[in-house]
């Protein structure tokens, strides 16, 4: 039998919906006695070890070969091995070192941005308990095998998928796989429908966490077979989107390249009909080829995203390639996961709902909790036993607050969120139930010396929760008398409970009033909070015997908690900034639908009238998908219960609609989506490695504002390199122009190719650069995204740059034939003024770069100070080429007279002034 047929004989599908002696004979296996070492070691032969398969890491040499894999690149080699061919080696070697650079700087960026599954194999670094022949014992997680039986406790990392055979109070943080914020509770009865994966309560996953209890589960599925298994083989088959910048840069060279290509050609034919010497015809294309290609705009573009990056970088945002600077600035939609991006992935009291339709919600703005209504006697009476109730019947422990409460860095808070948040910094170490811990952190928070007191009582006795029962109890020794508490499910809690505390009294709990409270605990749970149940009784022995085994019975009912995991609190103000900016967020999560409506209702991500049904479940999500129902999609602002592959249908879909999608997250499950999204942003402090190697973009605070902080950059960035491209774009034309004119008319190469060279590395790079690493304008943020699929030069901008090109080019040309017509210069002359007169003229020309609606003498461009020193450094780089003899000689420069350089300076200023008038008259200019 082959390998593959092996492999579906000893899969057990659906194995949640069968029951554990079927799972166990799908895989041949034996629910008591496990495998035996020798069916273990023959079925690890067959399928393998427990383990992930690695991603393949790009070679060196395969990242060096994507730097010079460009059409670009390879007319530049052309014209490098012409120069070299035809004796102008100092031209040859110029335009080599021109690409070296820029290959080393591309390829220095692409290896320090090459990682990606490697984190998944982490996961895989842990042992394992396994029953073999009935025997248990130790081994190293990558030797478990389908059929084998694991043992598992509190704090274990699950070894692999399986199905549990016998539970005790076990419950396990599935947040990593379903981003499921609080722990699951776990069974081993056979669940009857078909079920989302983080519905599936007696499976567990590998690589989640055993929180509490123990059970016994049979494998069903290692290595790659497993869930995080078919997440990381998504994480694999994604192909990452290319940048919008990259798209758009290739598009713009293509075009040059043709177009270049195109004119070189007619004037080589066109001079070899004429009989003109080949080496000119030669050496103009050449020229042509250098003019035509702005040799910096790589280099440039590298250093502004670059810049970008360490800006961001302070700001707590670390970006892992170039190119996600500038598509963070085109984002139109945000897909956020919930748990631990736009919450806390921590659990805190958030309403009580107690008797005399009393519903009393935390506020978390001050220096302690408050309550609202809490001064009614009534509820003063219920609150005190409720809380009461809350530090007895508990098992965890909390420290001390090490810290006050802190407001985030330079921001104000915003008062907008009604029910804002607990301080995220306490520092407490605390140990046990999330719920319980925060029950503690509630009331020591609330009322210090209230819990201190209640913690000196003594405990008598404890009944410990347990998935029968749904209760759990203490008493404790209170003056005189013994304290009874219980708290647990509203359900159980009801049951148990044959009166109920109203105004300080114990009044008679009929039916009729228990079916009320049911009500009133389904609403809260609708609302997605977790809610428990609380009594007490006072007594005067203590129980022995049968009975204090079961302590907890006509108790007297003071109310119910519910308990939510709070958002942060400057999420609300970060959303609020990207609907300013026009920028969708969209919570795409595996939580349960109510959670996610209650969390995305109080950061804003909708509001009641605008969403009548705003929430979109994973089971429905298919059905819409597969219909096509791309207005109904669009307008939801929240998923529930989504899978890792629904994430990627999602983001497919609306990257087909056109949209630039980022997506943050921070668990295993979000790893593929984060990959396929156009910008992945991962978490840095509660995020998985295996998040992060897959991110494009790291929030080391965790902060959803770092989100905006980032697309301001990515904005302000995309309008630097649109203004550096524009003015490259223009000198370049206005070269090709000049050589068009002169070569045309005199076939004669008006500037030499190591001329243009030269000026192109001066031009293309300071004051390019300095335009590139521009503050930008302060509105940024108030304007919506462009459009995705708006080109980085648009119209308007090609209509300035043929405008300024040719404005430039009269200039210039103007210059050349007034010497050579006028004067009758001869042809080094006229070459050295043509050189000169455009050089300056492109230094200057930086200062046209301004918005028309800017003042002339206080713009973006004149405030900035590396455009000053760009200007000031390239006109000493070039007046030191002319008066070192060395240099001089190989530009081929010579002495001018003074009538020489007043024409120079003539045609170098008036382009300037021309341009500069026009944009006085013309705001779209």
């Amino acid at each position: 039998m082959g390998k593959n047929e092996k492999e579906q004989e000893l899969r057990s599908p659906e194995a949640y919906r069968k029951t554990g002696a079927e799972v166990a004979e799908d895989l041949l296996s034996n629910c008591d006695k496990g495998l035996t070492e020798e069916e273990a070691e023959r079925r690890l032969n067959i399928y393998g070890l427990n383990k992930l398969k690695a991603a393949e890491v790009r070679s060196v040499w395969d990242i060096i070969f994507s730097q010079v894999n460009n059409p670009v690149i390879y007319l530049l080699f052309a014209a490098a091995a012409l120069a070299l061919i035809f004796g102008d080696i100092p031209e040859g070697i110029a335009i080599f070192i021109v690409l070296l650079i820029n290959t080393i700087l591309g390829f220095w960026m692409e290896f320090q941005a090459q990682k990606s599954m490697q984190a998944l194999k982490k996961l895989d670094k842990t042992g394992a308990v396994v029953i073999r022949n009935s025997e248990e014992k130790d081994i190293d997680a990558e030797k478990i095998t389908p059929g084998d039986l694991i043992k598992i406790k509190a704090g274990d990392l699950i070894p692999a998928d399986a199905r549990i055979l016998e539970a005790t109070e076990l419950k396990l943080d599935e947040s990593p796989l379903t981003g499921e914020s609080v722990p699951v509770e776990k069974v081993s009865e056979v669940l009857q429908e078909e079920l989302q994966v983080a519905d599936r309560r007696n499976i567990v996953y590998k690589g989640t966490a055993v929180t509490a209890g123990t059970a016994i589960a049979l494998v069903i599925a290692t290595g790659m077979n497993t869930e995080v298994g078919n997440i990381s083989a998504l994480v694999e088959d994604q192909k990452q989107e290319d940048t919008p910048l990259n798209s758009k840069l290739n598009k713009l060279t293509r075009k040059l390249i043709w177009v270049i290509l195109a004119m070189a050609t007619s004037f080589f034919v066109l001079g070899w009909l004429a009989g003109k010497d080949l080496y000119q015809l030669v050496q103009t294309s050449i020229a042509w080829s250098i003019a035509a290609i702005p040799e910096g705009l790589p280099i440039v573009a590298s250093i502004a995203l670059a810049r970008g990056m360490v800006r961001l970088s302070k700001r707590n945002v670390l970006i892992k390639s170039l190119g996600a600077v500038e598509t963070l600035g085109e984002t139109t939609v945000i897909f956020t996961d919930k748990t631990g991006t736009l919450t806390k992935n921590e659990l805190t009291v958030h309403t009580f709902c107690l008797p005399q339709e009393q519903l009393l919600k935390v506020n978390w703005n001050g220096d302690k909790p408050e309550l609202e209504g809490e001064q009614q006697q009534s509820v003063k009476a219920n609150l005190k036993e409720l809380l009461e109730i809350a530090v007895l019947a508990n098992d965890a422990t909390i420290g001390e607050p090490e810290t006050s409460i802190e407001a985030s860095e330079n921001e104000e808070i915003p008062d907008y969120n009604e029910h804002d948040s607990p301080p995220e910094s306490q520092g407490n170490i605390s140990k046990g139930d999330p719920l319980e811990i925060a029950l503690l952190d509630f009331v020591n928070n609330y009322d210090p010396q209230f819990y201190r007191d209640l913690q000196r009582l003594q405990r008598e006795l404890h009944d410990p929760f347990d998935s029968e029962s749904m209760v759990m109890g203490t008493i404790y020794r209170e003056n005189e008398e013994l304290y009874v508490a219980g708290k647990g499910s509203t359900d159980a809690i009801l049951s148990r409970s044959t009166h109920i505390l109203i105004d300080g009294k114990k009044e008679e709990f009929k039916e009729e009033e228990k079916e009320k409270w049911k009500s009133r605990n389904n609403e809260l749970s609708e609302d997605g909070l977790r809610v428990l149940g609380f009594s007490f009784k006072k007594i005067k022995e203590l129980p022995a015997g049968e009975e204090a085994e079961d302590f907890l019975h006509e108790l007297i009912f003071v109310g119910l908690l519910g308990f939510l995991d709070p958002p942060r609190r400057e999420v609300a103000t970060a959303i609020k900034t990207c609907k300013d900016a026009g920028i969708k967020v969209v919570m795409v999560t595996g939580d349960h639908p109510g959670t996610a409506k209650n969390v995305g209702r109080e950061v804003r991500i909708f509001s009641e009238e605008e969403h009548e049904v705003p929430v979109l479940h994973g089971k429905d999500l298919k059905k819409e998908l597969k219909e096509n129902d791309q207005d109904k999609l669009v307008n939801i602002p929240i998923f529930s219960r989504v899978d890792p592959k629904q994430k990627l249908d999602l983001i497919s879909h609306f990257q087909e609609l056109g949209e630039i999608v980022a997506m943050t997250g921070d668990g295993v499950n979000d790893a593929p989506a984060l990959k396929k999204a156009n910008i992945g942003i991962a978490m840095g402090k509660r995020g998985t490695q295996v998040a992060q190697e897959v991110a494009d973009v790291v929030l080391k605070d965790d902060s959803f504002n770092s989100i905006v902080k980032a697309v301001e950059q990515g904005r302000i960035i995309f309008g630097n390199i649109r203004r550096f491209v524009l003015y490259q774009l223009s000198y370049h034309l206005a070269e090709i122009i000049l050589i068009a004119l002169v070569s045309f008319s005199l076939f004669i190469l008006p500037i030499l190719p190591l001329q243009l060279l030269f000026l192109n590395l001066l031009s293309d790079v300071f004051p390019a650069l300095a335009l590139g690493i521009g503050e930008g304008t302060p509105n940024v943020m108030k304007m919506p995204p462009k459009d995705p699929k708006e080109p980085i030069i648009a119209r308007k901008n090609w209509v300035q740059i043929i405008a300024y090109g040719i404005i430039i080019a009269a200039s210039v040309t103007g210059a050349y034939f007034y010497s050579h017509f006028y004067w009758e210069e001869n042809m080094r002359v006229n070459n050295n003024i043509a050189f000169l007169s455009l050089a300056f003229s492109q230094f200057l020309h930086v200062l046209n770069m301004r918005n028309a609606s800017e003042p002339v003498l206080n713009n973006q461009v004149t405030r900035n100070k590396y455009v000053w020193m760009a200007v000031i450094f390239c006109t000493a780089a070039v007046l030191a080429a002319y008066f070192i003899p060395v240099v001089a000689e190989v530009l081929d420069l010579k002495p001018l007279q003074v009538k020489h350089w007043v024409l120079i300076i003539i045609a170098s200023v008036l382009p300037t002034f021309i341009i500069q008038i026009i944009k006085v008259f013309y705001k779209d200019f």
